[in-house]
């Protein structure tokens, strides 16, 4: 993924549950980068293949904001720029994993049911 930015989170079994978790980070993400960006929020996705569920964002702020990425301006070494914004992907995930967890966790109820446990 050139220039952009992704998050990847490795678990149990994926399918829709884990896309359910991992959108709940994904839409902390999006509220975290509105504050500064308009184009970082709809450019966030979630994709999810087999046990794993990547949050990503490729569009061009995203990458120097997350990472912090400093850059001279046209080429000018003299003068290095900071990046724009703050990160958004670690920190939402820092501070929406239980509201993920729980979200995922729904599936070992759903098994459990499904194997007679009440």
């Amino acid at each position: 993924m050139a220039g952009g930015t992704r998050l990847t989170t490795l678990g149990a079994a994926g399918g829709g549950d884990l896309a359910a978790a991992a959108k709940v980070i994904a839409d902390g993400a999006r509220e975290l980068a509105g504050r500064w960006s308009a184009s970082i929020p709809p450019d966030i996705r979630v994709e999810v293949s087999g046990r794993t569920a990547t949050i990503s964002a490729s569009t061009g702020a995203a990458y120097p904001a997350e990472t912090r990425a400093r850059h001279p301006l046209f080429g000018d070494r003299e003068r290095w720029y900071g990046p724009p914004g703050e990160p958004f992907l670690g920190p939402a995930a820092d501070r929406r994993a239980g509201a993920a967890m729980a979200r995922y966790a729904q599936k070992i109820d759903k098994m459990c049911r499904k194997a007679g446990f009440q």
